[in-house]
């Protein structure tokens, strides 16, 4: 028997889970545009794609020392991601800018900034960087920074340069140690390999939270209502998506997240030689117009590739026992949750 289903207010689109310290984190976006006024400023500077453990370490310093030089921490990313702009331009993203911010926001930081990344900012040389836009522009002496980062033109924008300001007391730095994983430093490029290759497992442990996808609901076929599965179909902005089948998630609306069936493929069922990969969203036991809104779909496990079937009621009959699935699968990781952060 299908769950019975609860009507759901759907939440502003701005809605985010607050920081763990309480901070609503402004954004400023554009080079050069008006700031907040900053006390004390303390600085961090990347593309934190995937904002994964390493990230996160970056991110925990520069609060931590904010806080105490009773200051602020401010984090200057970019969009596009350099390398879309430098590097392999079409690869696509672990997090969109969106996506990025809602996480770093959880991260507890004042202030975030979006620099459009174009031809010119990238070949802004290092020291012009520090000077007009670290110094000049935010004010922030203090500066944390990844060991392995880059900024500037032809990256040479490094920490070896950072410290060399530091030696002559333009600025102060401070690098924390990276996070490893199965003995390897942890990357952006690591994690998005293991979502290519379907290791949510790998993902997770190095993203330190569930893989994660976040899209806006787009009109669909309206297939699904039809055959008593109602689905919220993903725009996703150019993320990672895993590999194609049907898998156990949890679907974040707003400040509350509901059981979900998310199916990632080309509806082989009923269309044959779909161009495009869709990812459609059931949220178990849930009715609402989501149109327009964000979701963020968790994912906990994998049920089963995707597959085609001879007829439509084939299809409903595997999907009532995927509903199943998933629920006992989300209930047991619900209740192992205290235990896995008890671990980490």
């Amino acid at each position: 028997m299908a769950p019975r289903a609860t009507p759901l207010r759907a939440p502003s689109r701005a809605a985010r889970p607050p920081g763990p310290v309480g901070v609503t984190m402004k954004v400023v976006r554009g080079l050069f545009s008006p700031l907040p006024r900053l006390r004390t400023p303390v600085a961090t500077l990347g593309a934190f794609d995937g904002v994964h453990r390493g990230h996160q370490r970056i991110l925990a310093e520069t609060v931590s020392w904010a806080r105490s030089l009773h200051g602020q921490s401010l984090v200057v990313t970019f969009d596009p991601l350099p390398k879309a702009v430098v590097g392999r331009a079409g690869a696509l993203c672990i997090t969109s800018l969106p996506h990025r911010l809602a996480l770093m926001e959880r991260c507890g930081l004042h202030l975030a900034v979006v620099v459009p990344f174009d031809a010119t900012v990238a070949a802004l040389p290092a020291e012009e960087f520090v000077g007009r836009v670290l110094l000049g522009w935010l004010g922030a002496r203090h500066l944390v920074f990844g060991r392995d980062s880059t900024f500037g033109r032809g990256g040479a924008g490094n920490l070896r340069l950072l410290r060399r300001l530091e030696d002559q007391g333009v600025l102060s730095v401070r690098s924390p140690a990276p996070v490893r994983y199965r003995g390897k430093v942890i990357s952006s490029t690591a994690i998005r390999q293991a979502i290519a290759s379907g290791d949510l497992r790998a993902a997770a442990a190095m993203l330190g939270r569930p893989f994660s996808l976040l899209g806006t609901v787009v009109p669909g076929h309206r297939r699904g209502r039809a055959l008593g599965f109602p689905t919220a179909n993903l725009d996703l902005h150019h993320e990672a998506i895993p590999p194609d089948g049907i898998y156990a998630t949890l679907a974040r609306v707003g400040r509350k997240a509901y059981p979900a069936l998310t199916y990632v493929g080309r509806r082989p069922t009923f269309l044959r030689d779909a161009a495009e990969t869709s990812i459609e969203v059931h949220l178990i036991g849930v009715e609402a117009d989501l149109y327009g809104r964000d979701i963020e779909v968790q994912f906990v496990a994998k049920l089963r590739d995707d597959q085609r079937f001879p007829t439509a009621q084939a299809l409903v009959a595997q999907m009532e026992a995927d509903r199943a699935q998933a629920l006992a699968l989300i209930a047991r990781q619900r209740r192992n949750e205290p235990l896995a952060a008890r671990r980490s």
